[in-house]
């Protein structure tokens, strides 16, 4: 009798690779552990809806009873202690053993540390943590934001909406500068400043102290602040303890080929712990929503022998006041050396990322319609004519045009 599938981790990645299996028709056992006491959730909605009104809902990946109307195992509250990968097993907290056929590493990542042991300093990652934290607001006049990434904004918007005093500090020489255009980084700068965000950049944290007052930060420019409490927002780790522990090649992430499979044929490593093949032939990790789905996909199609699901663009979102904000393609760091135009997108802004005349990236601002005619451009390597990119505004027509379908055929840019 077959053992199935068991997947670590149920995130979202491990959630959607449990059923997706399922809905591609495997019919072997799968089971899905998960260390929170809750099934699988998604993450984006904590440092916004939840954290705004602690009464809604989690956002569940599918109904409480659709885990058993799948036949999918799910066990909750529960930890992965060991893998023996010669016996193919998988040891429990409570000293029991799962057999598996296949083994899937869906253990994603956990907030990274200040090295300072104080109370009033928050993470948000978890339920658990946007309740900690929504608890910590009420009443709270002031906070301290460590970090103007993408989860420290999130969190500057919705508690400066709450009507909380928000001081962010980024030791970067500006906001988002791992993975926005410099423009598309200034304008939310500014939409910050604007509804009263006080922005520090190219400042780190020395030293952070509990007080009986709140907490009390001292920069690196000798500058102190104070705030009831504060909250870290600087990065994650990927979770590859128990992988690495089973004798697997780790690398900032379980490493994987493009199947998502580990050099053990029968394991395979999915979400933000998946260190992929990258562009230029080194391993990368992703934390997106987009990427969980996507490995997941991919992961199932490799354990069933079907091919795999074609490539897409990277592609990104985060919402912060009434900003939708979108990314695809190249826009970190390298997209500083490429040229960038800004073009209106309807009510929203458009910034194109070209190399030469390719479109490699692009990034909107309230300009979701276009962003998806961008993504598609991107994915099939369309070089854009002179007079689309020297026009003030996005040209939508002209853009579904060329993806026409001999257009669409073309080589991938990332090929």
């Amino acid at each position: 009798m077959s053992a199935g599938v068991v997947i670590i981790g149920a995130g979202q990645a491990g959630g959607r690779a449990a059923l997706t299996l399922r809905e591609k028709g495997y019919a072997g056992p799968v089971t899905l552990i998960g260390d929170e006491p809750v099934p699988p959730y998604e993450r984006p909605p904590l440092s916004k809806d939840m954290l705004i009104d602690p009464e809604t809902r989690p956002t569940w990946l599918v109904p409480a009873e659709a885990w058993a109307a799948q036949d999918i195992r799910l066990m909750t509250g529960r930890a992965a202690m060991a893998v023996d990968r010669a016996a193919r097993q998988v040891r429990l907290d409570d000293g029991s053993l799962l057999d598996y056929d296949r083994l899937i590493f869906a253990t994603g990542s956990r907030p990274r540390r200040l090295p300072f042991r104080v109370s009033r300093l928050a993470d948000l990652r978890t339920l658990g943590d946007v309740e900690s934290l929504a608890a910590r607001a009420v009443g709270a006049r002031s906070v301290l934001v460590i970090g103007g990434g993408v989860i420290g904004l999130e969190v500057a918007a919705t508690l400066v909406q709450k009507g909380l005093e928000v001081t962010v500090v980024e030791i970067g020489s500006r906001l988002l500068g791992r993975n926005f255009p410099a423009p598309v980084a200034a304008a939310l700068a500014r939409r910050h400043a604007a509804e009263g965000v006080t922005l520090l950049t190219g400042r780190r944290i020395r030293d952070l102290a509990d007080t009986a007052a709140g907490i009390r930060a001292v920069l690196s420019d000798g500058q102190v602040i104070t705030a009831d409490f504060a909250v870290a927002g600087i990065g994650v780790v990927p979770e590859t303890g128990l992988a690495q522990a089973a004798g697997l090649v780790v690398d900032d992430g379980i490493v994987v080929d493009q199947d998502m499979r580990t050099a053990d044929p029968a394991v395979f490593a999915i979400g933000d712990v998946a260190a992929q093949p990258g562009p230029d032939g080194r391993s990368l990790r992703c934390e997106t929503w987009q990427n969980a789905n996507i490995t997941a996909e991919r992961a199932v199609a490799a354990i069933l022998g079907s091919p795999l699901p074609a490539p897409e663009t990277p592609w990104f979102w985060t919402d912060q006041y009434d900003l939708n904000v979108q990314l695809a393609g190249v826009t970190g760091p390298e997209a500083d050396t490429a040229r960038i135009v800004e073009q209106r997108a309807g009510a929203g802004r458009l910034f194109l990322v070209l190399d030469g005349d390719r479109l490699i990236g692009a990034a909107g601002i309230n300009a979701g319609r276009d962003m998806a005619a961008c993504r598609r451009l991107i994915t099939a390597g369309i070089h854009l004519p002179p007079g689309m990119t020297a026009s003030d505004s996005f040209d939508a027509k002209a853009a579904r045009g060329l993806l026409s379908p001999a257009a669409a055929s073309a080589r991938p840019a990332y090929a």
